[in-house]
């Protein structure tokens, strides 16, 4: 006689628990996890995004003391270091990992300086790293710093 019900026994059935599929994949994501950063080539050259954004927001915080304070700020890059500072900044502030930054054409060492009226002595910053470079420029008329970042 046939049931209408399958059999409470079950051991002639295959297959995997759900306690051994969560198991597995629990090692699975532990094992990529582990190894992700290192198979992650879009993850190159992202200190120089940062970088590069960073050294633009010091930039537009020096030409905007030189505009609120009515005075000349003077923008001081030292490439070779690493650092940059502007006029009453309480510290230098020091470029993220091994980024090396130069004012075209290759000076390590420079100033832009950021007049009342918004304008500035202009200029170009180059950043570059392993992977990348970014250029970051200066107008002169309006003082506005924009950057773009090469490949």
């Amino acid at each position: 006689m046939t049931s209408l019900f399958p059999s409470s026994d079950r051991r002639d059935e295959r297959g995997f628990s759900l306690i051994e599929l969560i198991v597995v994949l629990a090692i699975l994501s532990i094992v990529a996890v582990a190894v992700a950063p290192l198979a992650t080539p879009w993850r190159r050259g992202t200190l120089i995004d940062v970088a590069a954004r960073e050294l633009v927001l010091g930039l537009r915080a020096a030409r905007a003391a030189a505009i609120y304070g009515n005075r000349e700020t003077v923008f001081t890059l030292d490439g070779t270091a690493g650092h940059y500072w502007s006029d009453g900044a309480p510290a230098p502030k020091t470029l993220p990992g091994r980024i090396t930054a130069a004012f075209a054409p290759g000076r390590p060492l420079g100033r832009i300086r950021f007049f009342p009226d918004g304008g500035a002595s202009g200029g170009t910053i180059v950043l570059r790293d392993t992977y990348r470079s970014a250029s970051i420029r200066i107008d002169a008329l309006s003082g506005r710093a924009t950057f773009d970042v090469g490949r």
